[in-house]
């Protein structure tokens, strides 16, 4: 079976979770059938690397995350040309993005459709998509789509979206979780080293992991940590993607007059030190307005911390029963929920254990295994 994959969307940070699905799913089709061809913008470690494509290459260096524009414009037209020099049986896009004409049978992954909800439903986290990337998705994706032999999402929620949204046949949108790295994410013996190095002592402060954007809900999540009692530090983990929202957060907190050191934002945390600041941590604030799926969810758990998240999107399907659940437009359910932690230390242990039952069911090598099943049948069909 000839199967090729675009990982073109693979950077050299490559800390987001599209970027890790597309290159844990990378590592994993190339373990079980090492023909597969992969198609990277830069090498990926333990899999054979032919050169990256010069003018994606420029385009990463020289317009940054705006070379989106140019890779579109690439998978529909050497890339494509590619695929059917090769006469591939199968070709995977690990991204929300495909040929509009592809030339064999093609599979696409669909993350989440937040591009959508939030243009329409929730007008106070319009301004995180860009008006012109909303046209895109709006016209140019239906047709990626049809076009599809399959679709991968994430989750059953963001199936249940697609079928919703785009009319699409359910037989023909498979559900694929997303894993953790699990050398990475696990207990560790000596968390204080590194919690050291950022000013933080084990147990004393609540985490959030992820991205600095409207729909993660940081807002909201700051006035419900200063609602608590106690001396507990609120910490914000992640890449700010939009600066008018990190001024508002900044706001906040300023109207709210907590002191400085109350509340950390410590932007990109490196690979190497996050597993330690989910291990260190009283547990983990994921209060989003929508996820598709929800990764740090599972990476707190692996790494045995207690979890709370909202009671909507696809975070009660990822997180299970082995989760505080919050209505995340409620300010004072989040803070109910961080006090019940601090206040119930039974609860928080019975969380723990829960949640590290909870991560077994996510794994890499067997999300790998399904969508090279699917390859197959697709490639059959």
């Amino acid at each position: 079976m000839n199967i090729i994959i675009n990982a073109t969307c693979l950077t050299a940070n490559g800390n987001t979770g599209i970027e890790r699905f597309a290159l844990h799913i990378c590592k994993e089709l190339y373990r079980i059938d090492n023909s597969v061809n992969i198609v990277s913008s830069l090498p990926i470690a333990g899999l054979p690397f032919a050169g990256a494509p010069c003018i994606l290459k420029s385009a990463q260096q020289f317009l940054g995350k705006n070379e989106y524009y140019v890779r579109g414009l690439w998978d529909q037209t050497l890339f494509r040309s590619f695929v059917a020099r090769h006469k591939a049986d199968v070709v995977f896009f690990p991204i929300q993005d495909g040929m509009l004409f592809p030339p064999a049978r093609q599979i696409v992954t669909v993350h989440d459709l937040h591009y959508l909800h939030f243009d329409e439903d929730v007008p106070e986290c319009q301004r995180e998509i860009p008006a012109h990337r909303r046209l895109l998705y709006r016209h140019k994706m239906p047709h990626i789509l049809r076009k599809s032999a399959a679709i991968v999402t994430v989750s059953e929620v963001t199936k249940n979206d697609l079928e919703a949204t785009y009319k699409i046949d359910p037989d023909k949108i498979h559900v694929i979780y997303n894993g953790y790295d699990e050398a990475r994410f696990r207990i560790l013996s000596d968390p204080y080293p590194v919690l050291a190095r950022y000013g933080l002592q084990d147990g004393e402060y609540f985490l959030y992991v992820g991205s600095i954007l409207k729909h993660k809900n940081i807002t909201r999540l700051v006035r419900a940590f200063a609602m608590l009692n106690g001396n507990s530090i609120l910490v914000l983990a992640g890449v700010c993607k939009d600066r008018p929202y990190l001024k508002e957060i900044m706001k906040t907190i300023d109207e709210l007059r907590l002191p400085l050191e109350k509340i950390r934002y410590l932007d990109y945390v490196s690979d190497e030190d996050l597993p330690y600041l989910y291990n260190g941590a009283t547990a983990l604030l994921l209060p989003s307005l929508h996820e598709g799926f929800g990764v740090p969810i599972i990476e707190a758990m692996a790494c045995g911390t207690p979890v709370i998240t909202s009671n909507c999107s696809a975070m009660p399907e990822i997180a299970g029963n082995a989760a505080l659940l919050v209505d995340p437009y409620s300010v004072k359910s989040i803070a109910a929920a961080m006090q019940e932690l601090l206040n119930n230390l039974q609860h928080a242990e019975a969380l723990r254990m829960a949640g590290l039952e909870r991560v077994t069911m996510f794994k890499w090598s067997t999300s790998a295994q399904k969508l090279y099943d699917l390859c197959k049948s697709v490639s059959e069909s």
